[in-house]
C-alpha cells in the first residue's frame, strides 16, 4: 500500500529534524488536512502545510511574518514614498528567491503590519519527483522568509535583544 501523501510530508520533514503537529483547523476554514512546522535551530520559522478542501491535488506552504514593533516604528518615521520603495526592495528581494510564491501585504504596502507568504505545490509533482523535489520547495520557501526578514534589516537595522549573548545555533 501507497503511503498517503500527508504521512511522506510529515517523514520527510521529520527526517530533517523539523517539528511537526497536527494543525487544529477551526471549523470552516476550508482545511482537510494540516500541519504546524517549526525548522530546527534557534530561534525556529513556523510554517504551515494545508491541504484546502476545495482543491484536494494541492498542497500549500503557508507563513506569516509580523513586521516587528521596531521596524514598524521605523517605516513610521518615513514619508509614504519612502516606505513604498522600502517595501519595493524588500518584496522585489522575495520574489526574486521564489518566483512561485504568492505573497500579500496587510493591510497594504504603504502600513505593512503582516507580510503572508504561500506556495503550492500539486500531488502527483510529489508522488512524481519525491523527497529531493519537496524539500527543496521548502528551502526555497525558507529562504523567501530570509529574504523578508534581511530585507527589513537592511533597510531598518534592529539587532535582536539576546546579540550581546550567545545563541546556541541559527537555523539558515
Amino acid at each position: 500500500m501507497r503511503e498517503s501523501v500527508q504521512d511522506l510530508i510529515v517523514k520527510w520533514l521529520m527526517e530533517e529534524s523539523f517539528t511537526t503537529r497536527k494543525l487544529e483547523a477551526p471549523p470552516g476554514a476550508g482545511i482537510k488536512w494540516g500541519i504546524n512546522v517549526t525548522t530546527p535551530g534557534n530561534p525556529g520559522v513556523n510554517f504551515t502545510v494545508v491541504n484546502p478542501v476545495d482543491k484536494p491535488d494541492r498542497y500549500i506552504l503557508a507563513l506569516a511574518i509580523v513586521v516587528s514593533p521596531e521596524h514598524a516604528r521605523e517605516l513610521e518615521k518615513m514619508k509614504p514614498a519612502e516606505r513604498l520603495r522600502v517595501m519595493n526592495s524588500i518584496l522585489s528581494k522575495a520574489l526574486t528567491v521564489c518566483i512561485d510564491c504568492k505573497i500579500m501585504v496587510q493591510p497594504n504596502i504603504v502600513t505593512p503590519q503582516t507580510i503572508t507568504v504561500n506556495m503550492e505545490f500539486f500531488e502527483d509533482e510529489l508522488r512524481s519527483y519525491g523527497k529531493s523535489f519537496f524539500l527543496r520547495l521548502v528551502w526555497r520557501f525558507l529562504n523567501t522568509y530570509l529574504a523578508i526578514v534581511s530585507g527589513f534589516n537592511e533597510w531598518m537595522p534592529v539587532p535582536p535583544p539576546s546579540t550581546d549573548k550567545l545563541s546556541p545555533q541559527t537555523f539558515i
